[in-house]
């Protein structure tokens, strides 16, 4: 398959409103959490900025009504959850931050991505941010203690190696859409995809985070071999390919030495009984933590960002941290009702794209299933390290929802999203 792209820029620019400026140049600071003051960052801001606008302008989309009431029920309880908060400022900022997410960013997001282009250019943007990032992290080679590399904007190494999860869909995904160019650029994005491959799993790798490593799997598998309407013979292929093709990279790399060991360390000695119960002993703990405090408190919880403050409570071995897997987080901090309507939001999503993928053309099928593949992978890791509020996280959702929109406006007689 391949996207078709435009090749008229300045058709394009001309055509461009400021709204649509906005969102498309704000796409490449949304992965950096450039922060102003607090949890406000730059993406934030030029995101309202183009919500103003929008309104201005009587040209703001409505989410989906499904979308809408999974948000009403996710702030309600996460809402009467702060009333439990040990700090409840700090609940009360993150429910802002949801807020926004819910009712400014993916209206904006879904009104102003009407069409392929843009959806293509948005993602790109994210990529070529992200990877900046990465780019900087390996000239820099700035690491911690255990020698794991660092990205600029996280003193936690795992975060250098999260955006992996979804960069290997989307870059697959931009190097297929590449292909409807010219031969001259066609070749030099082979180069750059080849590249940015290359400082993904150097990612991986120097951040030794082994989520990530399992996030990218996943997404990588979703996206080659788990495509709706495949045959079963046709699929073992896929998957025989990714494995054979996830071996050759590997093994290239680990020959030449190309890569550093801190991840092949530390997988090793998650499995050597000395080491385990540093490496995921506190956890355990945690896990422990929360579900005693679940149990005893399952429809309203600690208040959001607040369950840290309360661990020892219920695990006197467990440390000041939040659960390190998004549901649990959840569940002990919004209740069951929030975390439920957090979940059905998530699955509503994937049902939309799944429905639009079966009656899409061809190119647009290849976007939603790289959507689909990335956030696949990101759920993955957040099973294992919550980044939830991270605002490029719910830009996919938003341009998923977008492309599904007009790929449902084009068959309005089969139903709409949500």
């Amino acid at each position: 398959m391949s996207l078709t792209l435009a090749v008229q820029p300045q058709a394009v620019r001309a055509r461009w409103t400021s709204a649509e400026l906005l969102v498309i140049g704000s796409s490449v600071v949304a992965p950096l959490n450039l922060l102003l003051v607090r949890s406000l960052t730059v993406y934030d801001l030029l995101i309202a900025a183009a919500f103003v606008v929008l309104i201005r302008d009587r040209a703001l989309r409505a989410l989906p009504r499904a979308y809408v009431a999974a948000a009403y029920v996710f702030l309600l309880a996460a809402t009467l959850s702060a009333f439990r908060a040990t700090h409840a400022t700090e609940a009360l900022t993150q429910i802002m931050q949801y807020a926004f997410i819910f009712f400014v960013q993916l209206p904006v997001v879904l009104t102003v991505v009407r069409t392929r282009r843009t959806a293509i250019l948005c993602l790109a943007l994210v990529c070529a941010g992200t990877l900046a990032a990465i780019l900087l992290a390996h000239v820099s080679q700035h690491t911690q203690g255990s020698g794991r590399a660092l990205v600029f904007y996280s003193e936690n190494p795992n975060r250098l190696g999260y955006p992996a999860a979804y960069l290997a869909p989307l870059l697959i995904m931009l190097w297929r859409a590449s292909r409807s160019l010219t031969p001259a650029w066609r070749a030099l994005s082979t180069l750059l995809c080849v590249a940015s491959g290359y400082l993904t799993v150097w990612a991986i790798a120097a951040s030794a985070s082994r989520s990530s490593a399992l996030g990218t799997l996943a997404a990588l598998i979703v996206f080659v071999a788990c495509r709706p309407g495949v045959p079963l013979g046709r699929r073992l292929v896929q998957v025989i390919s990714l494995a054979a093709g996830v071996a050759m990279v590997a093994g290239t790399l680990f020959v030449t030495g190309s890569l550093p060991t801190t991840l092949e360390d530390r997988v090793e000695d998650s499995f050597t009984a000395e080491h385990q119960s540093s490496l995921v002993g506190d956890r355990e703990h945690l896990a422990n933590a929360a579900m005693i405090a679940f149990v005893q408190s399952p429809y309203l919880g600690t208040g959001l960002d607040n369950f840290r403050y309360v661990t020892t409570n219920f695990d006197l071995d467990a440390t000041p941290q939040l659960p390190h897997n998004q549901w649990l987080q959840l569940m002990v901090q919004v209740g069951v009702f929030g975390t439920l309507a957090l979940a059905a939001l998530l699955l509503v999503w994937f049902r939309d794209l799944v429905r639009a993928y079966r009656m899409a053309a061809p190119a647009d099928r290849e976007l939603l299933w790289a959507l689909v593949a990335a956030m696949c992978g990101v759920l993955t890791i957040f099973m294992f390290a919550p980044e939830m509020l991270d605002r490029h996280y719910w830009l996919f959702v938003a341009m998923g929802l977008a492309v599904a929109a007009r790929v449902f406006d084009e068959h309005p007689w089969v139903g709409r999203a949500g």
